[in-house]
């Protein structure tokens, strides 16, 4: 078998092929503790976080029920073949151990940490002490300094997460950014020397080539250029803009000055699993852009879209050996059965008719998966 990059082969020589082998999709921003979330329509992000999320978070505290979440997360995700992450847990010191406990049972890839907030939140949610584990301990999961955001988050907190990613190793930091205009105005007015909301995380010292700031839906020129001259990672996260009518992400202003650029789920507000989903609903955006606000808005293709979803998402995540099939890398793969033949129009095909039902086996750090139940659970 040969290795190699360039354009699917328009007649293939073995005659009619239907099977696919590809890498495992990559998922740049989800919350672990929300997949029973999904579909509370009808709120904008405050209101469903403080009806909606929070009290399923809460429900963390229990180790018993985390535990058992951190594994439906974890099987939810492979059903859709999403092999790598980087995620959310709650505030409690279960959710460190649930993790710890899912990456051994199923060994995704993960950087995830617990959400730290100590003001503007359930009493209950509220910050407690970071679990401390021990590298050998934690499989194929590292562990991320996760700031929810500015609104929850006192000056005295921001500092505590930026020594907190220093003292381990120069972790990554996830944090949200600019979600929805109330959310901005808020932190306006808990912020008020900083001239915007980008700034109250670079004071901070929090915007680093190892920061993943997810939606960035109202940011001006000046913040752009910020998160571009820090290196930091954007998470763009369209299916979940959509369900929140949070705002139609720019991505021809973050390509313009630099900005790197990562696609993630964001489940619960997203309500897909399923990256190549998640990558069309990105195209979709752009398009809408283009007829509504913006004619000159920049339309990513089928082929950027699905390199952002396995190697582009994997390199954001620092990830050199994830999200393709190169000799040295990670063997997190997808066996997929298609019901359509592999011409010059392979891509295009499987973003637009993604069915998770195409995956008929997946491998993961070199091991075929052999649990149904870890593949096919409706969790």
């Amino acid at each position: 078998m040969d290795i190699g990059r360039g354009e699917p082969p328009q007649q293939p020589d073995a005659g009619d092929i239907d099977w696919l082998i590809c890498p495992g999709f990559i998922d740049a921003h989800l919350h672990l503790s929300q997949i029973d979330s999904i579909g509370h329509d009808g709120l904008a992000l405050m209101d469903w976080l403080e009806r909606v999320i929070y009290p399923a978070e809460s429900r963390w505290a229990d180790a018993t029920f985390a535990g058992e979440m951190a594994i439906r997360a974890h099987k939810r995700m492979l059903r859709s073949g999403t092999t790598g992450y980087a995620g959310y847990l709650t505030s409690h010191i279960n959710a460190a151990v649930a993790l710890l406990k899912a990456s051994h049972e199923i060994p995704l890839r993960a950087i995830a940490g617990q959400v730290l907030m100590d003001r503007n939140a359930p009493s209950e949610l509220l910050s407690h002490e970071l679990a401390k584990l021990a590298k050998s301990e934690r499989g194929r999961a590292e562990l991320s300094v996760n700031p929810r955001f500015a609104i929850c988050c006192s000056d005295e907190m921001l500092d505590t997460a930026k020594g907190r990613a220093a003292s381990r190793d120069n972790a990554f930091i996830q944090t949200h950014l600019a979600e929805s205009k109330k959310e901005c105005e808020t932190v306006a007015e808990l912020f008020p020397n900083d001239a915007n909301y980008t700034e109250v995380y670079d004071r901070h010292g929090l915007l680093t080539e190892r920061t993943l700031l997810a939606h960035c839906l109202q940011l001006d020129d000046a913040q752009w250029q910020l998160i571009a001259k820090r290196q930091c990672v954007v998470v763009h996260c369209p299916t979940a803009n959509a369900f929140l009518n949070s705002g139609v992400f720019d991505l021809k202003a973050a390509k313009s000055f630099g900005v790197r650029l990562a696609l993630g789920s964001d489940v619960a507000a997203g309500p897909e699993f399923a990256m190549p989903i998640v990558a069309r609903s990105m195209i979709e955006t752009a398009k809408m852009r283009a007829d509504d606000i913006d004619p000159d808005a920049y339309i990513p293709s089928p082929a950027e879209a699905w390199e952002m979803i396995t190697r582009g998402n994997a390199n954001a995540l620092g990830w050199s050996d994830s999200g393709r099939i190169e000799v040295g890398a990670f063997a997190d793969l997808l066996l997929l059965k298609l019901p359509f033949e592999i011409d010059e129009h392979l891509i295009e095909q499987l973003i637009y008719t993604w069915d998770d039902n195409y995956i008929k086996n997946r491998v993961l750090n070199g091991k075929l998966v052999v649990d149904e139940d870890s593949a096919n659970t409706n969790a």
